[in-house]
């Protein structure tokens, strides 16, 4: 049952480019001459759309306890606990819940909360609030793998400016797809040579590789069982490297032809890590069954959900690269559109993954008081449901994209060396072409740029291309 990995290596390395390890890059952070103590920045989007109502106004029981606690956070709301996610009687889940206790402390105790942030403009769609929360560019891309942002991305703007290799900036997603897209942008002086790396782990991770990569037809899931793998030694890896590079060297190299490509050197690195989960047989490394986040499977097994398998693999690649900029877009709680009580059980999931993700940046050296992490959805929902799967309390299916306050009222928190404690509902925030009065979107973005020390770049870059440029969140720093 164990065949060579070489190829399938390969494939993996073109969905997530990586680089060889080197030292980390401590560039000055400049605003006003301040210096910022955060050496990288972890941005997290909870994608599919996520309102205030439910999230911080706890309108339906508290689904967040580890970040927000569980008393309502904004006004109308009311001041009392808010209690258990309030879940319709005759709702069955397709499987139980598995979560942690929530946390004694909750995370917005412990950094910056804006309550009244605004995702101001472009369509509040998947691929635009995430390509937003990349680049800090309100947009209405295409939903397609080959669109382009005409702005750079995070990780373009910081590995041009620092050199640092491909695994120094990483996207993770629950989604491939499309999402591929933010990988890098279209903009001429950036694109692909300065890319992210990319992951998309519900798809990548997952047993079905080497059980279909060896040829097995069938399974006998008994105790002492040995479960396919696949084999790829450092040896047999080293090899089938020096062979590509005698056959590659007949051949000239790769033009600049807008796909993202790592070098053999970065691809190496990458294939290591994925060897370490391919070989191993007990499947533990695709997903730790005491990470104790998921689903109850019919035999009393964790299973993993696309949040949670990709939280955890995030942690992997913070643990092993150490990246300065890593954004994460999680999507669970997009069952919204169809199905509102499975909408809320899905917050509590997307609540304990941040709360692990933190706990576990707290937790490593070199992360630990060095790791900034912005959490915000990539956009909200709309205010009326869509009489989808009415349950006995009158709620149905949530959509977005129709660009109510629902949609367009979101929070961001803001957890970090650099951030004051404290929940914040700014007003009065003045800027040419801003209507808003408020903070915004593309603020998170500005104040990430500014910590990784390319906020005049930033800004520069936007606005040679004729957009409006966030702003550095001044009231929640240090």
């Amino acid at each position: 049952m164990n065949v060579p990995r070489r190829s399938i290596l390969r494939g993996a390395g073109a969905l997530a480019a990586g680089a060889a390890l080197g030292p980390l890059l401590r560039i000055k952070k400049a605003l006003g001459g301040t210096e910022t103590k955060a050496q990288r920045v972890v941005i997290v989007g909870v994608a599919g759309g996520l309102r205030l109502r439910e999230s911080l106004g706890m309108a339906e029981g508290a689904t967040m306890p580890s970040l927000f606690g569980d008393v309502p956070l904004i006004s109308g709301y009311g001041s009392e606990a808010a209690g258990a996610p309030r879940i319709a009687p005759e709702y069955v889940p397709a499987a139980p819940s598995v979560l942690p206790a929530p946390r004694a402390v909750p995370l917005y105790a412990e950094g910056a909360l804006i309550t009244n942030l605004r995702y101001a403009e472009g369509a509040p769609g998947h691929l635009q609030g995430a390509a937003c929360l990349a680049s800090g560019f309100y947009n209405n891309l295409d939903n397609r793998a080959d669109a382009k942002l005409p702005v750079p991305t995070l990780f373009e703007l910081f590995r041009r400016s620092t050199g640092a290799p491909a695994t120094d900036a990483w996207y993770l997603s629950v989604l491939s797809g499309f999402f591929r897209a933010l990988q890098a942008s279209g903009h001429p002086d950036f694109g692909a040579p300065y890319g992210a790396s990319w992951m998309a782990p519900q798809s990548l991770m997952s047993p079905i590789v080497p059980i279909v990569t060896t040829g097995t037809r069938s399974l006998k899931l008994t105790t002492g069982v040995k479960l396919p793998i696949i084999v790829d030694t450092p040896e047999d890896a080293a090899a089938a490297r020096r062979l590509s590079a005698i056959v590659d060297g007949g051949y000239p190299a790769w033009g600049d032809d807008g796909f993202f490509r790592a070098s053999p050197g970065e691809n190496a690195s990458i294939e290591e890590h994925l060897a370490a989960i391919y070989g191993d047989p007990t499947y533990a490394a695709y997903y730790p069954p005491d990470l104790g986040i998921g689903l109850l499977g019919s035999d009393g097994s964790l299973q993993g959900t696309g949040d949670s398998i990709t939280t955890y693999h995030a942690t992997q690649v913070l643990a092993r690269w150490k990246p300065r900029v890593t954004m994460l877009s999680l999507f669970d709680v997009d069952a919204a559109h169809t199905d509102y009580n499975a909408y809320l059980l899905n917050q509590s999931i997307a609540d304990a993954c941040v709360a692990h993700l933190w706990d576990f940046i707290q937790s490593t050296p070199g992360l630990k008081d060095e790791t900034a992490l912005l959490v915000l959805p990539e956009h909200g929902r709309q205010l009326q449901g869509n009489g989808k799967m009415t349950d006995s309390y009158g709620r149905s299916g949530l959509d977005h994209g129709g660009g109510d306050d629902g949609d367009r009222d979101v929070f961001l928190l803001a957890l970090g060396p650099d951030f004051k404690k404290g929940v914040y509902a700014p007003t009065g925030i003045q800027q040419s072409g801003r209507t808003s009065g408020r903070y915004e979107t593309i603020d998170a973005v500005a104040t990430a740029a500014h910590l990784l020390g390319v906020g005049e770049l930033f800004t520069s870059t936007l606005e040679a291309e004729g957009a409006r440029p966030g702003l550095v969140i001044q009231d929640i720093l240090a």
